[in-house]
């Protein structure tokens, strides 16, 4: 028997209206911990979730001017944190975690937390390392973060999710070979055990 040529289109629409409402009760989820996180201090900073055919979350500071914007990535279903305003970047973070989005965003918004000093502590921490040691631990503590996902760890980093996964195979191709070398520097002998 034969299914009606709607039930498709009835099936494509359900899935677009849960998707819309599960976006919505998150955001308006997260609108309550940012009440918490910014309406201390000096500079209280308000959110307000906004529903429309974009759902997203405001930010606005004492003066009312809009400062940044929370969207929920409809490919990927990670939290997208955009600053708005004097000198603000496109996409300051975009993650999975609401506690890290949280600490993201206060730490850019707020006053009296220097964004600059912390990312040039950071960088003083790198200053000596190869690029391609920064980069392999970029990436792997990124993957790490992602909990192994390689298509969200591709999506923060900003590459190809292709590349990430030569890059990631490289990194397990070294560690593999480096293995039997560690053992006979161990004194193990490579005959009583197998790899």
């Amino acid at each position: 028997m034969r299914q009606p040529l709607f039930a498709s289109d009835y099936r494509a629409s359900a899935a677009q209206a849960t998707r819309e409402l599960k976006v919505k009760t998150l955001l308006r989820a997260l609108v309550r911990r940012l009440h918490d996180a910014l309406s201390t201090g000096d500079n209280a900073l308000s959110a307000a979730f906004s529903g429309g055919e974009a759902p997203q979350i405001l930010i606005r500071d004492a003066s009312a001017e809009l400062v940044g914007r929370i969207t929920i990535d409809a490919e990927s279903d990670l939290y997208v944190f955009c600053e708005l305003g004097d000198g603000a970047t496109d996409i300051v973070i975009a993650t999975a975690s609401e506690d890290r989005l949280l600490e993201e965003i206060v730490l850019h918004l707020r006053e009296g937390h220097p964004v600059g000093q912390a990312v040039d502590a950071a960088i003083d921490m790198l200053v000596g390392q190869t690029i391609e040691d920064v980069e392999r631990k970029l990436i792997l503590q990124t993957l790490r973060h992602c909990k192994g996902d390689p298509t969200h760890t591709a999506f923060m980093l900003g590459m190809p999710l292709a590349t990430l996964c030569n890059k990631l195979s490289a990194y397990f191709a070294e560690s593999a070979s480096e293995l039997p070398q560690a053992g006979v520097v161990a004194g193990f002998a490579m005959g009583a055990y197998r790899l």
